[in-house]
C-alpha cells in the first residue's frame, strides 16, 4: 500500500499545479482523520482524498479524449459540466491506473456533487473536499467542526447553503445535489448552525 500512495503522489506531483497538489494532500489527510473518527478504512480514505482531483487540470482535448477512450458519455464536454467533468473520467482513471476498487473509484466520483448512493468513504472524500485547505475561514470552520458530529448533517447544511448562494445567482442545484438534499431533509432539519453565506466553499 505505502509503495502504492508513493507512486500515485509522484504522478500527481508531475502532473498536477503545486496548488492542486497542496489541495489533494490536505483532502487526503482530512479524510484520513474522517475515516479514523468514523471507523472506516483509513488507507482507502486517504487514497480516496489524493487521486479525488487527479482529472482536474486536464485540457478539453484531454478529457475529449479520455470520455472516447472509456466511452463515458460526450455530454460531459459541454460548458455546463466543465466543473465536474474531472470526477467521472477521474473515477475511471484511477481504477485504470493504480488498479484502485469501487469504493474508490465510486468516491472520486461522487465528490463534486454528491449522490444519494454515496457510502461512508464516499461522504468523506465529499466533506474532506470542502473542509481541506489551507486557509480556513469561519463558514469553513462551522462545516469542519459538524464533519465531526455527523456526517449526514455536515452533508445538509453544506448543500442548503449551496443551495441558497447558487438561487441568488440565478442558478439551479445539480439534479444529483438536489436528490440527495431532499433525502437528507427527509431524515434531519438542521438550520442551527451559522449560515455559510456568500463564503466560497
Amino acid at each position: 500500500m505505502n509503495d502504492k500512495i508513493k507512486c500515485i503522489k509522484q504522478d500527481l506531483e508531475k502532473n498536477l499545479s503545486k496548488t492542486r497538489y497542496n489541495h489533494s494532500i490536505m483532502v487526503a489527510n482530512e479524510a484520513k482523520n474522517l475515516a479514523l473518527h468514523y471507523n472506516v478504512d483509513e488507507n482507502k480514505a486517504y487514497i480516496s482524498g489524493l487521486v479525488h482531483d487527479i482529472a482536474k487540470e486536464f485540457s478539453f482535448e484531454k478529457n475529449k479524449e479520455l470520455i472516447l477512450k472509456y466511452k463515458l458519455s460526450e455530454e460531459l464536454l459541454l460548458p455546463q459540466y466543465k466543473k465536474i467533468i474531472h470526477a467521472d473520467i477521474g473515477a475511471v482513471l484511477v481504477k485504470d491506473l493504480y488498479q484502485l476498487d469501487d469504493d474508490i473509484s465510486k468516491a472520486v466520483l461522487y465528490h463534486t456533487i454528491g449522490n444519494i448512493k454515496m457510502n461512508t468513504l464516499a461522504k468523506i472524500v465529499f466533506i474532506a473536499d470542502k473542509i481541506g485547505r489551507e486557509h480556513i475561514n469561519p463558514a469553513i470552520k462551522n462545516l469542519q467542526k459538524l464533519a465531526y458530529i455527523d456526517l449526514d448533517k455536515a452533508l445538509l447544511f453544506y448543500l442548503q447553503n449551496l443551495q441558497k448562494n447558487l438561487e441568488s445567482k440565478g442558478i439551479d442545484l445539480h439534479p444529483n445535489s438536489l436528490s440527495l438534499l431532499k433525502y437528507l431533509n427527509n431524515n434531519f432539519y438542521y438550520s442551527d448552525t451559522p449560515s455559510i453565506g456568500n463564503k466560497s466553499l
